[in-house]
């Protein structure tokens, strides 16, 4: 009458907790990873499979295609503002994984980049010292195309389906490219 009598349990504990195996919880079900090899190797499959299937929908599978010369334009925001370098480490301009602006390989007076679902397309262009570089921006958010070295050319804010251009810089050389507003997205201007 002054207490609970030896032996018995408060309510809702079953087993006692003194008296579970190691690795079950209180309903007795096992909390131990699996020990069947058979298990291990069909989970173990299972997780590559989806991790090769994530990494395929991460990777595209449309080969760069070379961008037609667009029209000369008027600038709308010229900036060649300083004597233009090339970017440090990047002093020759390479032609491997460039898109050229024509088919022969020879760079263009003239490009088109394609801003689309938070990526520059192409990538990379190739183009003749000073030339026009118009960026439309098929995307639903403002972007920009804005050398990583200061003041060699920004196009400022692009509204979503405007277009702008650019002047490409006048000293060859390989030059790097973000959108300012999201600094992930980049991209490579060549210049010879």
């Amino acid at each position: 009458m002054g207490g609970p009598a030896p032996g018995d349990r408060p309510a809702g504990v079953w087993p006692p907790a003194a008296r579970l195996p190691a690795g079950t919880d209180p309903k007795g079900r096992s909390t131990m990873l699996p020990t069947n090899p058979r298990r291990w190797r069909t989970a173990l499959t299972a997780v590559t499979v989806l991790a090769l299937l994530g990494l395929a929908g991460c990777s595209s599978s449309k080969p760069s295609t070379p961008s037609t010369p667009a029209p000369a334009t008027a600038d709308t925001t010229p900036t060649t503002g300083g004597t233009p370098s090339p970017s440090a480490g990047s002093a020759s301009p390479t032609s491997a994984g460039s898109a050229s602006a024509s088919p022969s390989g020879t760079p263009a007076a003239a490009v088109t980049v394609t801003i689309k679902d938070f990526a520059f397309s192409p990538v990379a262009v190739t183009v003749t010292p000073g030339a026009t570089v118009t960026v439309i921006n098929q995307d639903s958010t403002t972007h920009t195309v804005t050398s990583v070295t200061d003041g060699l050319f920004d196009t400022g804010d692009i509204a979503a389906g405007q277009t702008t251009t650019f002047t490409a810089p006048t000293t060859p050389g390989e030059y790097r490219y973000i959108c300012s507003i999201h600094p992930n997205m980049h991209g490579t201007l060549t210049v010879q």
